[in-house]
């Protein structure tokens, strides 16, 4: 669900590439961290913040509720990024990935006198959770063998794009980059999900979505069509990609073609910035899509809250204001409210959430301080059982990423 702004045609590899903050002064005391994970097909990221000193859980029951992070703590954040996920035979390689990761926190904060650094959580945000990763379980060993923590998270990515946009409100989020999907739930009980079905079946509004159809238009000023031909976008695209007729090839052939198209969206941007009309329409038919897929994220029994996020709102005012208008029309009861984080503080919000109580199967005490509940395919905790999806009156399928 992330959108790669360029991708070489002739390859398309991620190398690891860790990086850290300036080592600040150490803590008077060993912290005890928390450790959030996005990973996407562009590439992956980890986050790492302290919680204040408490001491170890007892036998009895889990932590009491960590006081915020203060601003000294927030001086000592990690920072660092690794590769994207690969697809084989067997699936994601997602469990490599954060294992990766991991050990390199693991190594960037390594204790004075040698002993790891000691995790109080950890949580991960995965792309293609429930088709592409064959089991979470996986992720979770990969999390607790690298961090030494029995709490753990594994999400997808949607609902962690949701906690970072809403903050952990109840609501309806549309998360936007390479594909595009919506998911509107209340952590609980609502749960439903709507697109993100791919490039070829779904995805409106996505970059690869306006790729496609930017090349689409290039394609018709190239074969000298009455309308829908941009002339802006042939140039461009002939300039990114070479002649028109090496394009099928070049596209039709690679496995990463939704991000090869997804890579021609800021070129749809810039042509739509400089008022060429046929961008113009594609950003905002863009935006209308992304409105219809968001508001029937909207179920009933949720707040009237909706917020978008993802790097495509950055197309423009053709793309956003198209979307708010729309939503505006189909949902006149909600509000649209500015995106508060991204799927990393998503995942971070997870992590914390963990930390404030025990995790549970079941589902009554439908309250704020509920524990979390692990929710298949949204949702893995640790080595709890999900509660499964009901049949309905929203029953979820296919992938949610």
């Amino acid at each position: 669900m992330t959108w790669t702004p360029d991708v070489d045609l002739a390859r398309t590899e991620s190398a690891t590439d860790a990086l850290t903050s300036p080592e600040p002064p150490p803590f008077p005391t060993p912290p005890r961290w928390l450790v959030a994970i996005d990973v996407g097909g562009s590439g992956s990221r980890l986050v790492a913040v302290p919680l204040p000193a408490v001491p170890a859980p007892s036998a009895d029951g889990p932590d009491a509720d960590h006081p915020a992070v203060t601003p000294d703590e927030a001086r000592h954040r990690t920072e660092l990024t690794g590769r994207s996920v690969a697809i084989g035979p067997d699936g994601s390689d997602v469990a490599d990935v954060v294992r990766d990761l991991c050990a390199s926190f693991v190594a960037a904060r390594i204790e004075p006198h040698g002993a790891p650094p000691v995790v109080a959580a950890a949580a991960v945000g995965a792309t293609g959770l429930a088709t592409l990763v064959p089991d979470p379980a996986t992720v979770h060993a990969a999390l607790r063998t690298s961090l030494g923590t029995s709490r753990t998270a594994v999400a997808a990515d949607a609902l962690t794009a949701h906690l970072g946009a809403l903050g952990g409100r109840a609501g309806a989020v549309v998360a936007v980059g390479t594909g595009a999907i919506a998911l509107g739930t209340d952590l609980r009980d609502v749960w439903r999900r709507t697109d993100g079905w791919g490039h070829l079946l779904g995805d409106l509004g996505s970059a690869s979505w306006i790729g496609a159809h930017g090349l689409r238009a290039a394609l018709a000023a190239h074969d000298g069509r009455a309308t829908g031909g941009s002339r802006p976008l042939l140039a461009t695209a002939q300039a990114r990609f070479g002649p028109v007729p090496t394009w099928p090839a070049q596209l039709y052939t690679r496995a990463d073609r939704a991000q090869v198209l997804g890579s021609f969206t800021p070129d749809v941007a810039a042509a739509a910035a400089a008022g060429d009309p046929a961008s113009v329409q594609i950003l905002t038919e863009a935006g209308r899509h992304l409105a219809e897929t968001l508001a029937a994220a909207l179920a009933p029994g949720l707040p009237p809250l909706a917020a978008a996020t993802g790097g495509v709102l950055a197309a423009g005012p053709s793309l956003t204001g198209a979307l708010a208008r729309r939503f505006a029309a189909l949902r006149p009861d909600a509000e649209l409210v500015p995106s508060a984080g991204t799927p990393l503080d998503g995942a971070l919000h997870l992590a914390r959430l963990l930390t404030q109580g025990a995790t549970s199967s079941t589902t009554d005490a439908p309250t704020p301080a509920a524990p979390l509940l692990a929710r298949a395919p949204w949702l893995s905790l640790g080595d709890e059982p999900p509660v499964p999806a009901p049949s309905t009156p929203t029953p979820i399928t296919g992938d949610p990423t």
